[in-house]
């Protein structure tokens, strides 16, 4: 990362660093902002009591199977008004994608418009659908 510092203030790059510098200012604007972005995040996903993160990577955990691991991290910013944001980021990217769904065409605006023309020269009634 180049960007140390954003309007006079350190940036972190890390949970750790983050907690450091509320501690070293005496202030717990980091901490609060790690909070806020946690609460609006933790909906994504339930605590698994009992189990054991080596046992689920191996694919030993029944209930688990079929889940992927993503690594995900926290990204740091201070805002104009000085007020500090943190984004929960995951790596969603690096999971193996389903064939089923991943498929997404694409229509040229040309394409739409021969079709129009077509339609209109046969008397045909066009019908959009989202």
């Amino acid at each position: 990362w180049r960007t140390t510092h954003k309007h006079g203030i350190r940036v972190p790059k890390s949970v750790k660093e983050a907690l450091q510098l509320d501690q070293i200012n005496g202030n717990t604007m980091w901490q609060d902002a790690i909070n806020k972005e946690m609460s609006k995040a933790k909906i994504s996903w339930e605590i698994q009591d009992g189990i054991d993160p080596a046992e689920a990577r191996k694919g030993k955990v029944g209930k688990l199977i079929g889940y992927q691991e993503i690594r995900n991290n926290i990204i740091f910013d201070v805002k104009m008004d000085f007020t500090r944001k943190a984004r929960y980021c995951a790596g969603g990217h690096t999971t193996d994608a389903p064939d089923g769904i991943t498929y997404s065409s694409v229509v040229l605006r040309d394409s739409v418009r021969i079709g129009f023309l077509a339609a209109a020269l046969h008397g045909v009634d066009v019908l959009a659908i989202d």
